[in-house]
Parts: C-alpha cells; sequence; structure tokens
C-alpha cells in the first residue's frame, strides 16, 4: 500500500509544503505542494529575537498546512526551519511558540544540515558528478563544494536576498540600486569568502543553483529568449545571460521591474540582491557556467528520511524512470525491458565511439517511456508520450537530452520529426538530427520484433557486412505481428543507417 510523506519547510523568505507519495518499493512522486511568502527574516528584531507576535501571523498557514496533511492521509512528517529561526537568539523558544500554537514539532537545520540536503537534491535529480551549489534563500546562503558525486565542503553564510535587500537595500530609490550600492554589497560578499580558500581554489565548475534566484533568473531569460521547453531543471545559463541581468535588472524602477515577464510580484525587490550574491560569489569561484536544479532542500530532507542508511541514489536517471513507471502507467515492464535490450543490441552491432553512453542514455528513456502516454489516450499514446518526456522533469538528463528522448521515442521521420526538429533548434545541435534520425528508426526496430508485447521473438543475433545488417531472430512461434512490424519500419531503418535490412525467424531452442 502506497503511504504519504510530508516535508514542511520553513524559510527566511516563504513557507512550502511538499506531500509525497511512496510505493512499498521505494518509488515516490509529488502529489501537491503549497507556497506562502512569509519573509521570517524581516521578522527579526534588532535585537536578533524574533517575538512571539510574528509566530502568531504564520500560525494559521501552519495549521492549514497541517490540515492539507491530514486530508491526504500523510503518516510521516518532518518540519524544518532554516535561517531567520535558525539565527534568532530566542530559537528554542520559537520552537515552542510553535508547537504550543499548532502542535507542530519543529526542527531547526544547521547551516551544514540545510547546504547537505540541497546537495542531496541536486545529486539526486542530475547527472553532474563535479560542481559547486549555491542555495540563496532569505537569510542565508549555503555553499557546496562535490567532486564525484561525494559532498567535500560546505558552508553557510548568514545573508540572503531578504535580509541583504534590507540592509542594503533601504536607501534604495524607487527600486533603482546606484552603483556605489551595488559596489558595496560586492564587497560585503567578497570580504566574507576571504576564510573560505576551497571556494576560490576550484575554478571552471558549475555553478548549480538552488532557491529562487536563479530559478527566477532562469524563468525571464527562456520568456527573453523564447525557449522551447518551459522547464528550469536542469536549464543551464551562460555568464553572458546573467551579465545581461546583472546590467538591466537592478537599474529597473521598481514598478517597472515587477512587470519583468517571468519575475513574480512577490520577489521583484529581493531578486535584486540575490542576483548580486549570485554573481559576486560565481566570479570569485571562477565558476564555468550557471545551472538551474528544480530539487533542492525539500528533496533532500525527504531523502534523509525515507533512505537514511544511503539517501544519495547510484542513477539519478534509473530513479527517475522507476517513478515514472510505478504509479499508474499502462506498460509492461517486461516489454519495454526487452526493447531496450534489443535496442542496446542493435546499437552496439552498429555503432562505437565517444557518444556511445549518451546515446545509451537516450535509448534507454526513449524505449522505456515511449508508451506512457497511453495513461491518457491509447490511440495518441505517442504524442501523448512526447508531452510526458518533455514536461515531466526527468532526473539525469539535460535540456538537449531530454528534447532528443523524446524525438527519438516518436520517430515519424514524415511528419512529427521534422517538425519537432524545426521547434527545438535552439535547444539542439546540427549533429543531433541524424542522430534522431539513426535512433529513432532503430528504437522502431527494436519495439517491431516484440510487437505483441509477448516475449514471441525470445532471442536476437544482429550481424553486419558489405552494407548490410542481418538479423537472426528465434521465436516460439509464427511472430506474425513482428514480421509485419519489420516490414513497416525496415524502410526508415536502412535510409537512417545507409545499409540493407534482411531477417531470419527460426524456432525457439527453448521451446
Amino acid at each position: 500500500m502506497n503511504s504519504k510523506i510530508g516535508i514542511m519547510d520553513i524559510g527566511s523568505n516563504s513557507i512550502r509544503l511538499v506531500i509525497y507519495e511512496m510505493t512499498e518499493t521505494g518509488a515516490y512522486r509529488i502529489v501537491q505542494e503549497c507556497k506562502e511568502a512569509a519573509r521570517l527574516s524581516e521578522k527579526v528584531g534588532a535585537n536578533g529575537r524574533m517575538e512571539r507576535e510574528a509566530i502568531r501571523s504564520i500560525a494559521p498557514l501552519l495549521r492549514q498546512f497541517m490540515a492539507v496533511c491530514h486530508m491526504h492521509g500523510v503518516v510521516r512528517m518532518r518540519a524544518a526551519a532554516t535561517a531567520a529561526i535558525r539565527n534568532a537568539t530566542n530559537s528554542d523558544e520559537i520552537v515552542q511558540w510553535i508547537a504550543e500554537e499548532t502542535n507542530l514539532t519543529l526542527e531547526i537545520l544547521s547551516g551544514e544540515q540545510e547546504g547537505y540536503a540541497g546537495f542531496l537534491g541536486v545529486v539526486n535529480t542530475m547527472n553532474v558528478s563535479d560542481g559547486i551549489i549555491i542555495d540563496i534563500g532569505g537569510g542565508s546562503t549555503e555553499i557546496t563544494l562535490f567532486r564525484d558525486r561525494k559532498r567535500l565542503h560546505t558552508v553557510s553564510f548568514p545573508f540572503g536576498a531578504v535580509n541583504m535587500n534590507w540592509r542594503f537595500g533601504r536607501e534604495v530609490k524607487n527600486g533603482e540600486w546606484s552603483p556605489q550600492q551595488i559596489e558595496e554589497m560586492e564587497s560585503f560578499v567578497r570580504s566574507s569568502l576571504q576564510n573560505h580558500d576551497w571556494i576560490l581554489s576550484n575554478p571552471d565548475l558549475p555553478f548549480i543553483g538552488l532557491g529562487g534566484t536563479l530559478r527566477t533568473l532562469a524563468k525571464i531569460n527562456q520568456k527573453r529568449q523564447d525557449y522551447s521547453l518551459p522547464v528550469t531543471h536542469h536549464y543551464e545559463m551562460t555568464i553572458e545571460d546573467v551579465d545581461y541581468f546583472y546590467g538591466s535588472l537592478p537599474h529597473l524602477p521598481y514598478e517597472k521591474r515587477k512587470k519583468t515577464a517571468g519575475l513574480s510580484k512577490d520577489r521583484a525587490d529581493i531578486i535584486v540582491p540575490g542576483l548580486i550574491i549570485l554573481k559576486t560569489i560565481f566570479e570569485a569561484a571562477q565558476g564555468s557556467a550557471y545551472l538551474v536544479s528544480g530539487a533542492g532542500l525539500r528533496d533532500g530532507l525527504f531523502h534523509e528520511l525515507v533512505n537514511a542508511e544511503q539517501p544519495v541514489v547510484a542513477n539519478p536517471l534509473i530513479t527517475s524512470i522507476r517513478n515514472i513507471l510505478s504509479f499508474a502507467v499502462p506498460v509492461s515492464e517486461a516489454h519495454v525491458k526487452r526493447v531496450n535490450e534489443y535496442a542496446v543490441r542493435l546499437y552496439d552491432t552498429l555503432a562505437s565511439g565517444t557518444s556511445a553512453a549518451m546515446d545509451k542514455r537516450l535509448l534507454l528513456t526513449a524505449a522505456t517511456l515511449y508508451k506512457t502516454g497511453a495513461a491518457l489516450n491509447y490511440y495518441h499514446f505517442r504524442q501523448n508520450s512526447v508531452f510526458w518526456i518533455l514536461h515531466a522533469g526527468i532526473g539525469g538528463l539535460s535540456h538537449r537530452e531530454t528534447v532528443l528522448a523524446a524525438l527519438i521515442a516518436d520517430y515519424h521521420p514524415k511528419n512529427r520529426t521534422p517538425r519537432l526538429l524545426r521547434t527545438h533548434a535552439d535547444i539542439l545541435e546540427p549533429s543531433d538530427e541524424e542522430r534522431v534520425h539513426r535512433l529513432g528508426s532503430l528504437l522502431q526496430l527494436a519495439i517491431g520484433m516484440d510487437r505483441s508485447e509477448s516475449g514471441m521473438i525470445t532471442s536476437i543475433n544482429p550481424t553486419t557486412g558489405d552494407d548490410a545488417m542481418h538479423l537472426r531472430l528465434e521465436s516460439k512461434s509464427e511472430p506474425i505481428l513482428e514480421q509485419r512490424e519489420l516490414e513497416s519500419v525496415a524502410k526508415d531503418f536502412q535510409k537512417a543507417w545507409n545499409l540493407t535490412l534482411s531477417w531470419s525467424i527460426l524456432p525457439s531452442s527453448n521451446f
């Protein structure tokens, strides 16, 4: 029986609730998420205390979040507070007040714990071995260095987008930051880094951003460039992209900045200090590019709760695919496993080279998910599967790989494939068109060899020579559906690979 798990994050800028559904085998998905801006870091007085009235102001929201958990049947709950409450001088008292007002048991995360949870969110959903994670919250900024998917260092700085806006932006007129105000904040951030040599001595690593600042910049950039895949997870921004925002957003009047496409109104003021923190640390560390992670603190808290002994998953892509297939998707796992095995066997016979690992990831994704769209409508499952693959936020795939996997899964060279290649030309590389035709036609051949989804063909033995490939197939009995499908897809396969295809079918030695 599936269970529900609630994760509540009481942050310095916002309070969020995420509810996960988890199967007995460990697959999971998000079934509800609620968010409300609270700006708790603005409720800390000059003496460092947060008064009870501030807690009373958020108590109704916390009680409603708990009611949402009750309605969903949540059986395990983890509520965690970050910088605003952590750094308050009366943090223990705040925990007691929240318990009295809401019956909620609150855990205060240390900066180290917060950074580690963010690290888990990243490495469990992205195919990145080395990098620097930056989590710019409302009241703190966590920096984590990892190599070979192992965390090496974490530091938490007691400044974030909200309290830095309060400290450096109070004198800003009409929302327009002056060069002097920007420089004062940059200088403060740079000075904070001086005692952390590991930040300054690991250049040329991608900066992976958590939290609202980089996600918001990604949304603005996607709108600005009319980007063809409106997904922020694993979205990449160049140094030039962020430099553009650095030269424009701080100098816009507040009312005009609020109208920026992709920028929510409740972040229009704090986007500037968040941007200054981001760019200053990126330049000091000599980062190579900006990557956005849609998974972070709450995801890490979830993994710590349900996989305490081994919270780092072995393979983000396989985990993500398993999660998709585990929830009401009318797909035979035995069938898609056979299709992937056939596809890899064909690929190993035909191709080799430096792109083999990427090609096999694409084949795994497309072979396993090509029929997920049948959950919506069987007769249009291929088109539905494309949408599913493009928008599911599949862990372990870049945006380019995601688009390629969707194109390969729905290979239709006369119509849909050319159209989708044009639609996503801003993401793909020139060589990708040939890759789509080759891998797409190869996948259709692999699907054809199990058209009945019954394992009728028990063995395949592909051989090549003299610009031809021959398939020696063994079958339980006459594979009528499979033969018909092979005849249907052979022409596209031959054209894509520039060879002649033939096959022979023998009785299986196992029957």
